[in-house]
């Protein structure tokens, strides 16, 4: 029970971390920037670029007319991930930060969705497509996830549940003698 109040703990504090940066982040966005302008906000890095973008699709702007497939499939993503976190947590180091950062930038895109009916970009880095912080923590999080598989040996092997005796460890079961 306490591990599974420790791993939600942990979901919480890192992915409502990324939550409340994107969210944040896309309100000062769409407070201060008009729909569709761009500004370069430091002169010494000309190739980045803050604009307000709606994207009612997913990355790279596809899918625009599956608004609604997307909003199913993040409300499912989202709880899937919560339900399946006190095990995801036990995985390792890497699948637990990288699936804690995922599931705060999905949610950064899914309440955009269930608010507005699509989600505010607002990055632009050269001629690649605008994104915003949830974007960048899912991606962050892809690395996560393939840099656990680069490293999985390295990591420590899950605990034995001290009701599941180990058998190199047991005693051996006293004989009795037949009489």
């Amino acid at each position: 029970m306490l591990k599974t109040l420790k791993a939600y703990g942990f979901l919480f504090l890192i992915g409502g971390g990324v939550l409340l940066a994107d969210q944040t982040a896309k309100a000062w966005i769409e407070a201060h920037i008009p729909f569709a302008r761009q500004t370069t906000p430091f002169a010494a890095l000309p190739w980045l670029h803050i604009t307000n973008w709606h994207n009612s699709g997913m990355a790279f702007g596809l899918g625009q007319a599956w608004g609604p497939v997307l909003l199913a499939l993040g409300v499912v993503y989202a709880l899937g991930v919560l339900l399946a976190f006190p095990a995801i947590a036990r995985s390792g180091w890497w699948l637990r930060w990288g699936m804690a950062i995922q599931w705060g930038g999905a949610l950064g895109n899914l309440l955009d969705r269930l608010r507005h009916g699509y989600v505010t970009d607002f990055i632009a880095v050269g001629r690649f497509p605008v994104f915003n912080l949830a974007d960048a923590a899912i991606s962050l999080s892809v690395a996560f996830l393939l840099l656990g598989e680069l490293f999985a040996d390295d990591e420590p092997a899950p605990e034995t549940p001290p009701h599941a005796p180990d058998a190199e460890t047991s005693p051996a079961p006293e004989e009795t003698p037949h009489a």
